[in-house]
């Protein structure tokens, strides 16, 4: 007999909605190929932590959480770069609204928080890209001012038994809720 589930890492994404969410993609993709980075959805990461791997809770969870949060429209500030991989060109967002629905995550979760919110959706992750290309690509990719909706919550788990979630192209986010919408009860 098996021992209890162990606990994997989860991570709540915030998902953009269309048009954004589409013309998001293509960007990220386009700048993934152009340099050896990874293709992945659109978001910003709202928190992360761990559950019990067949925690069937999760589900009422985002249930609760999506339904008392309204789709949310998010000013974009900086395109900004840094060396780190899954930072190295990102969109900056300066509003108190994803760090309500982060301490909503956390009151549901029950978790000790650790994880530091600082919203920004990447547009490409590629650690070690020289700075240059770096500078140039921030510079090209300005959304400074644009107004930019969000109306899907979504879990993303690791579709292995490792729980890493570090393998972007490898994550299950099919678990997801549009915000402000109830699901009828299953009976």
């Amino acid at each position: 007999m098996a021992d209890s589930p162990a606990t994997l890492p989860v991570a709540f994404w915030l998902v953009p909605s269309e048009p954004w969410r589409s013309s998001f993609g293509a960007l990220i993709a386009a700048l993934g190929a152009a340099h050896r980075g990874p293709a992945f959805e659109p978001h910003i990461t709202i928190e992360v932590s761990r559950v019990r791997g067949d925690d069937p809770g999760l589900d009422a969870l985002l249930d609760r959480v999506a339904a008392s949060v309204e789709p949310m429209t998010l000013t974009a500030g900086r395109t900004v770069h840094s060396e780190a991989h899954f930072k190295t060109l990102f969109i900056e967002f300066d509003d108190p609204r994803p760090f309500a629905l982060q301490r909503q995550l956390r009151a549901e979760l029950g978790e000790p928080p650790d994880y530091v919110l600082h919203p920004h959706l990447s547009l490409l992750y590629h650690g070690g890209l020289a700075p240059g290309t770096r500078e140039r690509l921030a510079a090209a990719h300005r959304f400074d001012g644009e107004r930019i909706g969000f109306d899907t919550l979504a879990v993303v788990r690791a579709q292995s038994a490792a729980g890493d979630l570090s393998d972007i192209e490898a994550l299950d986010t099919s678990l997801r809720r549009t915000l402000g919408s109830v699901r009828p009860a299953r009976g």
